[in-house]
């Protein structure tokens, strides 16, 4: 089901409205919350775009993939928090990184594997580990080089999701080994009553990437890409700010 919900114009003039994909289920990075959006990201892109003079129109979908879909239909301008790709570079235009994204492997409180526990494993040493566990994963998101090699490898390996609650809900079940979650995102479902105690970080980082901005080719032109790129260059300390909130309110380092 596709889910538009418009902003209203701020105070000030802007000389293009941009269709922005959204969640209304990804704490704590966009949640829908009587009626409208709220969370780091949100607050991060109307930070972003109004500084650019853009104004936005959230477009909630259920998935990465199926906002991908979207975008290549044409009826997505912007997709926040993307991972530059090759294969991606084909069909859209990227924005200068605006923070990092960092994917934990998640684990059930009674999984013992010690190996989850060792920071400093070798890629190449945990992938092959892996290969006798199941692993939930977000439905159309990317994880690096290194896990779309394992992912290939071993197909039956991965089990793909919409919503983060479903990667858990599949740990708290024990239908899998594990879920590869956003660093902040885990943080905040282990706290809340139906995972506490029962799912745990691991100490193992999948996935720590910059991410962008991915925008429709020739949806902006040269100088409005340059207002787009101005505007990050002149939030990073602001966004910084808004990250490490985040980052406090959940015990993240």
């Amino acid at each position: 089901m596709l889910v538009t919900l418009t902003f209203s114009r701020a105070a000030y003039s802007c000389e293009k409205t941009l269709r922005v994909s959204t969640s209304g289920n990804w704490p704590p990075y966009s949640q829908r919350v009587n009626g409208h959006y709220e969370g780091l990201e949100v607050e991060v892109v109307e930070l972003v775009l109004k500084e650019a003079g853009f104004c936005w129109q959230y477009v909630e979908l259920p998935s990465s993939s199926r906002a991908f879909k979207q975008f290549q239909e044409n009826k997505v301008d912007l997709i926040p928090a993307a991972s530059f790709t090759q294969s991606r570079r084909k069909y859209a235009e990227f924005s200068l990184p605006y923070r990092q994204e960092v994917m934990l492997l998640f684990a059930h409180q009674d999984n013992t594997d010690t190996v989850m526990q060792d920071a400093s494993i070798t890629s190449i040493a945990l992938l092959q580990h892996l290969k006798n566990n199941l692993i939930a994963i977000s439905r159309g998101s990317v994880y690096g080089q290194g896990f779309e090699g394992f992912r290939k490898a071993c197909e039956d390996c991965v089990v793909e999701t919409n919503f983060a609650h479903e990667r858990f809900n599949l740990i708290k079940r024990k239908r899998v080994e594990y879920a590869v979650e956003d660093i902040l995102t885990g943080a905040h479902l282990t706290q809340e009553a139906d995972y506490k105690g029962v799912i745990r970080a691991t100490a193992i980082k999948i996935y720590d990437n910059p991410i962008h901005y991915m925008l429709r080719p020739g949806m902006l032109s040269e100088s409005q890409l340059r207002q787009l790129n101005l505007a990050i260059i002149k939030n990073r300390q602001r966004i910084e700010e808004i990250t490490q909130r985040y980052k406090l309110r959940y015990g993240v380092d």
